[in-house]
Formats: C-alpha cells, structure tokens, sequence
C-alpha cells in the first residue's frame, strides 16, 4: 500500500505541476466566473446570475475546456516522461508497469477533479455571495453539471493516455491533441452535417452516431440534467429523449462509463505492449 499512496502522490503532484494542466485549469475557472457574472448584463442587470442560468452558459464551456485539458494532460504525462528518460529510470526499480500505469490514471484523474471542482467551486461560491443562489434543486442541478464535465474530462484523459502512450516528444504529443480536439469538437459536427445533407440521416441515426462521440454524449446529457427544453437537444437528443423518456439519462451516463473504461483499457493494453528497450 505504501508503494501504491507513494506513485498516486507522485503522479498527481506532477499532474498539478504541469504548465498545461494549470493554463487550462486557470483558463476554466476565469472563464466560468466571468460567465456567471456578465450572464444577467442582457437582462439589464449587474452582478451574478443564480445556477440555473450559469450552469446553461456552462454546458458548452465545460464541453470545450474538460475535454481540452484531460486529453493534453493524458497525453503529455506519458511523453515528457518518455522524452526526459524518467519512465524507464521509474520502471527499474521494484515496480510493476500496472502499478505506474494505475498511479498515473489515479493522480491525473485527482487533479483534474480538483481543477473541476475548483473552476465550479469558485463560480458557485461568487454566485452565492452575490445573491445569486437559487433552492437546492437548482444547486443540484448545478452540482450534476460539474459531475457530468469530471466524467467528461476523465474520458479525455484516458484517450490522451491512449495517444500518449505511444509518443516520444511533448511537442508531437500536443499536436496529435489538438489535432484529435479538433476532430471531435468540430470536424464531427460538421461531418455529420454533412451526412444528414448528402443522404439523409434520420434522427435514429444521428443519435446512435452522436453516441459514438463522448461530447456529444455529455452536451445531451447535460441538457437532460438542467430540464433544458427538447428542442435544445437538436434533432439527435430529441429523438432519444421521445424514444427513451425518463430513461435518457440513466443511458447516456452508461454510454459515458462505456467510453471511460475502453479508454482506459486501451491506454493500459497500450502500455503493456511497449517494450523496454521503447521505453
């Protein structure tokens, strides 16, 4: 056990050391306050809006940035420690590669609750102060959202893991992020678009297709979550919502665990398949 606390501490101080993890993790924070506080500027109003209308401007904001932050830091956490050379010196002492891989999921998946916590901790807490706070089901609702975006950067991080495994340099490694960002952020927003213009898509279809991608899957969910109206769940999450009912939820989160633990599954096959002299 001692060996165990010791890697989770290791890897989770590293993780929170990284200039990646705290320009987004910063990033985030300040964003989200701000967006708490200008959100009520259009009603004619200064000051801080309550939950339930800063959980809304949330949804894509934490879809953006979580996704963001857990892939560059999965992916990173493997590179710079295979490019400084410290993953093999690590390996040869009396450690097993599941015992590095397990440390390196639990730290980086600790401090990325903690950088949630911490951008919709400080949101609620200058909501509260500036009486903003709504009843308990509106916090409830705002604390399902945070749940909802540390799930969603956990499946980044285990995808960055999966990529970063691999990767030799910091910089490649940022790269193939962005890039992989890019893609399911907008390029399968579009390619979808595409598809629905060029053949037809139903609505069947483009709600199975938007399961395949995990932001997809939480912006859903997160409208679920806040009892937005159907029409904001576009014509995908509309359909689930008339086939599924109250059950749309129970499924999209179940979709998500699917996609958390397949990352990370990879990323651990992945790992074991290097070899030492790779190392």
């Amino acid at each position: 056990m001692r060996i165990w606390t010791l890697l989770i501490r290791k890897e989770g101080r590293e993780a929170l050391r990284s200039r990646w993890f705290l320009l987004t993790a910063g990033s985030f924070a300040m964003v989200a306050l701000a967006l708490a506080a200008f959100s009520m500027i259009g009603s004619g109003y200064i000051g801080l809006a309550g939950f339930g209308r800063t959980a809304a401007s949330l949804v894509n904001l934490s879809m953006l940035l979580a996704s963001l932050m857990g892939l560059g830091l999965g992916a990173l956490t493997w590179a710079a420690e295979r490019e400084s050379g410290t993953l093999a010196y690590l390996l040869s002492y009396p450690v097993s590669r599941a015992q590095v891989f397990v440390a390196k999921a639990a730290g980086g998946a600790i401090a990325l609750a903690a950088a949630m916590g911490l951008g919709f901790g400080v949101t609620g807490l200058g909501i509260g102060l500036g009486g903003g706070l709504g009843g308990l089901e509106e916090i409830g609702r705002y604390a399902g959202l945070a749940a909802g975006a540390t799930l969603l950067s956990w499946i980044a991080y285990g995808i960055g893991m999966a990529i970063g495994v691999g990767l030799r340099r910091q910089s490649t490694a940022l790269g193939v992020t962005l890039i992989a960002w890019l893609t399911a952020v907008f390029l399968s927003d579009l390619g979808l678009m595409g598809l629905t213009w060029a053949i037809g898509l139903s609505p069947a279809w483009l709600w199975w297709l938007a399961l395949l991608n995990p932001l997809h899957g939480f912006r859903i969910l997160a409208m679920v979550m806040l009892n937005g109206s159907p029409d904001l769940l576009g014509p995908a999450g509309w359909f689930a919502w008339r086939t599924y009912g109250e059950a749309l939820g129970p499924l999209l989160l179940g979709a998500m665990g699917i996609w958390l633990v397949l990352a990370f599954l990879v990323a651990a096959l992945r790992f074991r398949g290097l070899r030492d002299s790779g190392l």
